[in-house]
């Protein structure tokens, strides 16, 4: 069936035609001069043709990113984030199709919902259905990984694909192939601001050749170590809480160190569980506790976290081990921990946190001033309240622009350091609507005050605020201790 499009497009020739070469074969509407009625088919055949020619060509220009303001498009705008390194991230809305080197990758609906007869959401959170239309552009052979097509949250928490025991997470494509399928994200509820992100965990000479694997092999209490990771278990339990009928959970408790000299951040989604019930090893589901639950954690040089990863296993499951993979370019680094043996005489992990005496000793970098004005420890604002067993940092700082020019401000320029060195970015919650510390220009010599607002556990009364004004280039930051 023709479109309107179509029928404008055709009905425009016809009066352009007749216009010019048989006008007196068209009914006078009320012009009786041959010449005038010549001139208005014309005029009306040739803007018609005209405006259709100008949509077509507009709908038929490739698509490019769109500049995204949170003001005007307050959802559903979604982030494909190409593989190399230094290119600007390109933003589409739901129903374009976003690009990479390899994929391209299409969204075709969202749907949420609390769950259904056999999960339930926890309480606060939802599930989000993404359906997606994934297409290898590439002649040869490609493997997407489904964990690397993230969601992030308007406060910057990175979500991953709830995965069930029998899902497989890789996905052969073939060349040119196109798949559809969809992933379901466990997200705040009333989220009004999510993002997609494609977060490739491999280079293309991964992807490529087999990387060599290196396994390091321990078990409960000890410390088993790799250059960017150091992981002790501490315990584990099984639970049959908010379990499916036949399954049951298995509760591991332990700590990460980051042994390297920068930050770094650490997934859950690189642990799974291996168990003599199911065939498959199993990745990690959300916590029963969300307190204890670890998350994605961003530690400084010698930081360290402790936390638990929850597990649903056929019920009696034995044989469990604990795998870690740990991101590598060149090596596939594997740690193995044998949850059914303890070791016989357990030393605790400690956090080694070392901080620049260089960045201590300055209140200023890059001609940008930073005061400390004022730092408060509650448990609610105007408009929220913290999760239960953490508290708000809110901390009052001054910036004051020293340069010659006009100088951009960002509350995501600054980080919160616990005594453990863990890394906190802002909360995006309200303090009073009017108080905040969020995004502008400074002039020269001008200064600005506001509130940062950051949520840590309530264990921790020692912290540290960082400033880098440079998107954290090469470390450069300005560390000042909060009393």
């Amino acid at each position: 069936m023709p479109d309107i499009k179509s029928i404008l497009l055709l009905c425009s020739f016809l009066c352009f035609i007749t216009g010019i070469f048989s006008p007196e074969v068209i009914i006078r509407w009320g012009i009786p001069s041959v010449k005038t009625r010549r001139r208005v088919l014309a005029l009306f055949g040739g803007v018609t043709l005209l405006l259709v020619i100008i949509t077509q060509i507009g709908e038929s220009l490739p698509k490019t990113y769109t500049e995204f303001n949170p003001e005007e498009e307050p959802s559903n705008i979604f982030v494909f984030s190409p593989i190399e390194a230094g290119d600007r991230m390109k933003i589409y809305k739901i129903a374009e199709t976003g690009y990479t080197n390899h994929l391209e990758i299409n969204i075709l609906n969202e749907q949420s919902s609390l769950g259904n007869e056999n999960y339930n959401a926890p309480e606060g959170y939802e599930f989000v259905q993404l359906d997606l239309r994934v297409t290898n552009k590439m002649n040869e052979p490609y493997t997407l990984d489904t964990r690397e097509l993230q969601l992030q949250t308007g406060m910057l928490e990175v979500l991953t694909p709830t995965i069930e025991d029998t899902t497989e997470t890789r996905i052969d494509l073939a060349g040119e192939e196109t798949i559809e399928l969809s992933l379901v994200y466990l997200q705040p509820i009333d989220e009004s601001y999510l993002t997609l992100t494609y977060l490739p965990l491999a280079t293309e000479a991964e992807s490529n050749e087999e990387a060599s694997t290196e396994v390091s092999v321990s078990k409960i209490g000890e410390i088993i170590k790799t250059k960017q990771t150091m992981i002790q278990v501490h315990e584990v339990r099984r639970m049959n809480q908010s379990a499916k009928a036949g399954f049951e959970y298995i509760e591991v408790s332990l700590s990460i160190k980051n042994p390297s000299n920068r930050a770094m951040t650490y997934y859950p989604f690189h642990f799974e569980l291996e168990c003599s019930s199911s065939p498959n090893r199993v990745k990690s589901a959300m916590g029963i506790s969300e307190v204890e639950t670890l998350g994605i954690t961003e530690l400084a040089s010698g930081g360290m976290v402790t936390g638990t990863l929850l597990f649903e296993v056929p019920k009696g499951a034995t044989d469990l081990k604990l795998y870690y993979h740990e991101p590598s370019l060149f090596t596939k680094q594997m740690l193995e921990i044998n949850l059914m043996e303890t070791s016989s005489q357990p030393l605790p992990l400690q956090s080694e946190v070392v901080l620049s005496e260089q960045w201590k000793s300055v209140d200023e970098l890059n001609n940008r001033q930073l005061k400390v004005l004022e730092t408060e420890l509650i448990k609610e604002t105007k408009y929220t309240q913290a999760k239960e067993h953490h508290q708000f940092v809110a901390v009052r700082v001054e910036l004051t622009n020293h340069s010659a020019e006009n100088q951009e401000y960002t509350a995501f320029d600054f980080k919160l350091m616990n005594e453990q060195g863990r890394l906190t970015m802002p909360s995006l919650l309200l303090i009073d609507n009017q108080s905040e510390l969020t995004s502008g220009t400074l002039a020269p010599q001008e200064s600005v005050t506001g509130y940062l607002l950051f949520e840590d556990s309530d264990l921790y009364t020692t912290f540290y605020l960082l400033y880098s004004p440079d998107n954290w280039k090469d470390s450069e930051c300005i560390i000042q201790p909060l009393q």
